[in-house]
């Protein structure tokens, strides 16, 4: 638009000069007709000698050059009207089919949109300014849309998926109970039980994972030191850590932090779980808590096949099973995790480790600046 307004002045202000200039030579030469031949040979030495601006100048020039306007001069000023009208409006339209065509496309792409087509893309060329930021806000929503789509397939067929498992088995575990075919003195019950622990962690999985996403999750914030849950976490995993043949090596740094100390657990919970997941047997995940750059961090690193670069963006969408590693992956742990940090104002940063096989998860969070954690407890 400033190209435009910019363009257009410049094209006025020149046909106002140049219209200028042709009225000033066109009335000189007018002028110049009606002289006799001794004024005009005197107008034309005034002129060759530099005196265009002299009394005498202008005396002879007023003199001939008549004070109304004569068909011709109505035709002079036209003529200047039409071809200004002209070249402008020439300029105004091919700008204006240049502005417009980007937002034609824009407002069809969204039409397609609207009407439920996936991956509309409005090309960016040709697009300047305001424009151009127009089509990219346009692709970025349609981008957003089409990975929400993929992330809804995604959680859909997992949740499916989860729920399908137990509810076979409980399905035909209580048709083999009704028909007598399983006596229920054999501990049955038991299992059965357990089905519904796993039918019941999903739920409460979900429902925490829709409360993060809509704001709504309680949070009981207070000055917290990441050390001392990640302590109790390692504590708690130890066991299945060293049935699954994986030592957990902790290096507990202070980090105080203000956040909800169960939510914290449940982040570094799924964290550590996916890394024994991973992890190969006779090796150590590591569990670091440090202060650095003005952050609390706890890193989790294990010795396991790391991921792909390509799946990192991946990684935290719920039911996304890693096609690289030999074990399925999780069904929401890493997501609850990245979920749960964001709402204590933090991150979950992945990386492949740098040292050697192996992945290293991260939590972020920032630093308590708090007076009670500034000498050693």
């Amino acid at each position: 638009m400033w190209l435009l307004a910019g363009l257009m002045t410049a094209i006025t202000l020149g046909l106002g000069v140049t219209s200028y200039y042709a009225v000033n030579y066109y009335e000189l030469d007018h002028a110049k007709a009606r002289m006799p031949p001794a004024a005009r040979a005197e107008l034309e030495r005034l002129i060759a000698t530099g005196k265009r601006g002299s009394d005498r100048y202008f005396e002879l020039y007023d003199r001939y050059s008549g004070d109304r306007l004569r068909a011709d001069d109505w035709a002079m000023l036209l003529v200047i009207g039409l071809a200004s009208t002209a070249v402008g409006g020439g300029v105004a339209f091919v700008f204006a089919r240049r502005l417009s065509r980007p937002i034609v496309e824009v407002a069809q792409a969204a039409s397609r949109v609207a009407a439920g087509e996936r991956g509309v893309h409005v090309p960016p060329a040709g697009a300047t300014g305001e424009i151009a930021e127009l089509v990219a806000s346009f692709n970025r929503m349609a981008g957003d849309i089409q990975a929400y789509e993929r992330e809804r397939t995604v959680l859909t067929v997992g949740i499916a998926h989860e729920l399908r498992t137990p509810l076979t088995i409980l399905r035909g575990r209580l048709h083999a109970l009704s028909d007598g075919v399983i006596d229920p003195a054999t501990g049955e019950a038991d299992r059965l039980l357990r089905q519904v622990d796993a039918l019941a962690r999903v739920v409460e999985d979900l429902r925490t994972l829709a409360h993060a996403d809509a704001g709504e999750l309680r949070l009981d914030l207070r000055p917290t030191d990441l050390a001392e849950v990640a302590s109790g976490v390692a504590a708690d995993l130890r066991a299945p850590a060293e049935a699954a043949g994986v030592t957990l090596a902790p290096d507990l740094a202070q980090a105080p932090v203000h956040g909800d100390s169960l939510r914290l657990a449940q982040i570094l919970t799924n964290l550590l779980t996916n890394a024994i997941k991973h992890a190969p047997s006779g090796s150590s995940v590591q569990v670091e808590t440090r202060i650095e750059g003005g952050e609390a961090i706890a890193r989790i690193l294990d010795s396991g096949p790391g991921f792909r670069e390509e799946d990192r963006a991946r990684l935290f969408m719920p039911f996304w099973r890693s096609r690289q590693a030999e074990r399925p992956g999780s069904g929401m742990g890493l997501t609850l995790a990245a979920k749960l940090a964001e709402a204590q104002g933090g991150r979950i940063v992945a990386r492949n480790r740098e040292d050697g096989p192996g992945a290293c998860f991260a939590l972020v969070l920032p630093v308590l600046d708090d007076t009670r954690y500034s000498t050693t407890r």
